[in-house]
């Protein structure tokens, strides 16, 4: 089964931090190219999940600042932040 734009839009916002532009607004602008961001970030987010449910032998901090270090990512994917116009996207192009 297809993930429909509605699946890949259900994520709580206020986890992407500093929201610059409208996950909506970004998918109306950048289509396909932002779907794909938008599959990654789920997966990334299911992968994180199981890291909280069964967290490896490697010590507590580590694996909390691991969780949090892809969540960043999904923040970054689910922003649109490696399209043009994209905090990530800018900072590249900048350098």
């Amino acid at each position: 089964m297809a993930l429909t734009d509605e699946d890949l839009l259900d994520f709580d916002i206020k986890g992407l931090g500093g929201l610059e532009r409208a996950p909506r607004r970004v998918l109306e602008e950048y289509g396909d190219a932002f779907r794909y961001q938008l599959v990654a970030a789920r997966w990334i987010q299911q992968w994180a999940d199981r890291l909280e449910e069964h967290a490896p032998l490697t010590g507590e901090q580590y694996n909390e600042g691991y969780v949090q270090a892809l969540r960043e990512v999904i923040a970054h994917l689910r922003q649109g932040d490696f399209l043009p116009g994209g905090q990530v996207y800018d900072e590249m192009v900048a350098d």
